[in-house]
């Protein structure tokens, strides 16, 4: 088995449109903003968690559970730049749009169609995503100069779309 390592295998995109979010089309992911550059070493924060529905009876001597819904979130700490500062631009208060994770693939590598499948060709997830309040990161030495955002996921997002 070879592990696959993640250093440099993870591309991030913010995209105004998206017309089909199971299937990105390269197109659509160019067009896009690539924030691969802007976000902090560790500051691509995706979760997920599942909800617990209790199906257990009166007569159960166990706590039964199947799985409910899913609750993703997304965080991200960016690093202002010079002289545009592209993401601050971008991630504004109520902002909404289409957050694009390639992972597993070099950042350098193109879209490409058929990417997203798993293994050699990575998984790509979207996300319609409206963006909360900015925050600053605290200052301290040797330091860049950065801030987060949380994205609120606001319709079903993808976390296996395939590049059309």
């Amino acid at each position: 088995m070879s592990v696959v390592i993640m250093d440099g295998r993870v591309r991030c995109v913010w995209m105004t449109a998206c017309a089909n979010i199971a299937l990105p089309t390269v197109a659509e992911l160019n067009a896009g903003t690539d924030l691969t550059n802007y976000i902090t070493p560790d500051g691509l924060d995706i979760g997920m968690t599942t909800g617990k529905v209790n199906v257990g009876n009166v007569g159960s001597t166990f706590t039964l559970e199947r799985v409910g819904r899913r609750s993703p979130s997304i965080a991200l700490t960016l690093h202002h730049d010079s002289p545009t500062d592209t993401p601050w631009a971008l991630f504004v208060y109520r902002a909404v749009g289409f957050f694009a994770v390639r992972l597993g693939i070099d950042k350098a590598t193109a879209w490409t169609i058929g990417q997203g499948t798993g293994g050699s060709t990575g998984t790509v997830q979207v996300y319609p995503v409206e963006c909360g309040a900015d925050a600053p990161v605290k200052p301290a030495p040797d330091t860049a100069w950065d801030f987060t955002v949380d994205l609120t996921i606001y319709l079903d997002p993808n976390t296996r779309s395939v590049v059309a």
